[in-house]
């Protein structure tokens, strides 16, 4: 399949990357692509959280609103004017969902054309909790509830990494098991994607980081092999390759070419233009 879009592309501005907007698009110019969003990790306020939860979501690395305005959007607006006549390149940030805050999502959707979910920390009765950290049935309900709280605000494009709470997650036995509380957040997270007209996001990052072959198949720590197994019985559902690119190279490189040979082994219809 020839890539004609990536929209999750980060910069060095997240403090976990390199380059800036011009360096990737440059990247995907070269590839053929037809479209690019810059989707670097929004900024979310320290008020809205406690210093320590501040602290154990790696915040502190990435922008702020100030960084937001005032270097994030002039060098991606910058990058239109450069190179639109060559492809079309897309506003977007990615960022987690905070509840009770929805005005603050209101205003960045004022100057992006979308936003991203991505989940690495959500709401639980005793505050938020890291999605890497070790999760049990209890947390991953948790997780799925911070999902279906988000998507049903309309303020999000597509869910990537859908399925990242499965890399940590251990079931009563100590061990990954794909069990009935997995399978029910796996359908939970499907159901609201579908309903509120969300794409979920095959996540090429994963890739990069660990793959492995399970029985045969292909299987990665995420995008997890039992969490797509279920989607494919979901004809509704719209599915994207993100290329989750955190270095200028990583445009539709070969983990976003592995992360089809992952879909195919489902026969997942892949969706390439996002409507905006």
């Amino acid at each position: 399949m020839q890539f004609i879009s990536n929209y999750h592309t980060h910069t060095a501005l997240c403090g976990h990357a390199t380059g800036m907007s011009a360096d990737y698009i440059k990247v995907a110019i070269q590839k053929g692509l037809q479209e690019i969003g810059m989707s670097d990790h929004g900024p979310i306020p320290r008020s809205f959280m406690t210093a320590q939860e501040y602290v154990n979501n790696w915040l502190e690395r990435q922008m702020d609103y100030q960084m937001f305005k005032e270097v994030y959007l002039p060098d991606v607006n910058q990058a239109i004017r450069d190179y639109s006549s060559l492809i079309k390149i897309r506003k977007g940030l990615e960022i987690e969902y905070i509840k009770g805050h929805d005005e603050y999502y209101e205003l960045l959707l004022q100057d992006v054309d979308y936003l991203l979910l991505g989940v690495h920390y959500f709401h639980t009765p005793n505050g938020l909790y890291n999605t890497y950290e070790p999760m049990d049935k209890t947390r991953a309900l948790d997780y799925a509830s911070t999902i279906e709280a988000a998507l049903a605000t309309g303020f999000f494009k597509v869910l990537v990494h859908p399925d990242l709470f499965l890399a940590s997650y251990l079931s009563d036995k100590g061990k990954y098991e794909f069990d009935e509380v997995a399978l029910q957040v796996t359908k939970r997270i499907i159901a609201s994607a579908i309903k509120n007209n969300v794409a979920l996001e095959i996540n090429a990052g994963g890739i990069r980081k660990q793959s492995v072959y399970k029985e045969g198949c292909l299987d990665f720590l995420y995008p997890r092999y039992d969490f797509w197994n279920v989607v494919k019985d979901f004809k509704d559902v719209c599915i994207v390759i993100g290329s989750d690119a955190h270095q200028p190279q990583e445009i539709a490189d070969f983990s976003s070419e592995m992360a089809i040979d992952f879909a195919n082994q489902f026969g997942l219809k892949i969706s390439q233009n996002l409507t905006f």
